[in-house]
């Protein structure tokens, strides 16, 4: 009779599965906690304050380009393409196209970006690298490309994310990369870009303000609730697949290990 392997345990000296979810938890608390404290006044909001701002901006980015990039690959002509210095940006277009995955996307592009980047971030040397610069790459091609009324703002908040994202990608390369845990800001990136996502969908409830899920509900019946419930499913969704890719890589590669020590020995 077959027996099903035994469950691996990771560093943490818990089930793989176990320290998987542990490790998300910890990584969206660590997150909660910096865009928190970035909030406050005084000495505390300037020493976390650049966190906060970087983290808006990064989601801001990634919903914009969500919506932007189905206005280019439809039918429809991209106008403005705008980030500002508040955290807010916008995504200015000729409709000549479906509105529905161009109105969609723009909340369902920063959980999708957060669980690639989570996902990279475990110990995967140059393919995490890789992924960095190609999404500085993206961010800066994107933002020189499209047409910007006002260029100024959007052009060095996109350089700064660009700088930001290859410094992280060069401190993976280094020597520090080696001895301190950089994966771990890759993985508070990746989880503020699902955390802020869901925060900033709540925030279309009960505020009576022109918005995308206002937008949606007036285009195709269903009221407002109904597509922020829609993002809310695709952001778990988007989680749920991060954890099971996360669980599949390291049972593998714990279980390939006595192999190849073995075949050291030999």
């Amino acid at each position: 009779m077959a027996t099903s392997p035994k469950e691996p345990n990771s560093t943490l000296n818990l089930p793989v599965s176990s320290a998987v979810a542990l490790e998300m938890m910890l990584a969206a608390l660590i997150s909660i906690l910096l865009v928190e404290l970035s909030r406050f006044t005084g000495p505390v909001g300037w020493v976390f304050g650049p966190f906060g701002t970087l983290a808006n901006w990064f989601a801001t980015f990634f919903h914009e380009f969500g919506h932007g990039l189905f206005v280019v690959i439809s039918d429809s002509t991209l106008v403005d393409f705008q980030l500002n210095w508040d955290g807010s940006g916008s995504v200015t277009y000729n409709v000549q196209s479906l509105r529905l995955p161009i109105a969609w996307a723009g909340y369902a592009t920063p959980p999708l970006i957060g669980a690639v980047l989570y996902w990279e971030a475990h110990g995967r040397g140059l393919e995490t690298q890789g992924t960095l610069v190609v999404l500085a790459m993206m961010i800066g091609a994107v933002t020189l490309w499209w047409p910007k009324d006002r260029p100024e703002s959007t052009l060095i908040i996109a350089g700064i994310l660009v700088v930001s994202l290859l410094i992280v990608a060069l401190l993976c390369a280094s020597r520090i990369g080696k001895r301190i845990p950089v994966d771990w800001v890759q993985r508070i990136i990746a989880a503020t870009l699902l955390v802020e996502g869901v925060r900033s969908v709540w925030y279309l409830l009960g505020l009576g303000q022109p918005s995308d899920a206002a937008t949606l509900a007036k285009l195709y019946v269903m009221p407002e609730f109904f597509w922020v419930l829609t993002w809310l499913a695709w952001t778990a969704t988007c989680v749920f697949v991060t954890y099971r890719l996360e669980v599949r890589d390291r049972r593998r590669k714990l279980l390939n290990r006595p192999a190849k020590r073995a075949a050291l020995r030999k």
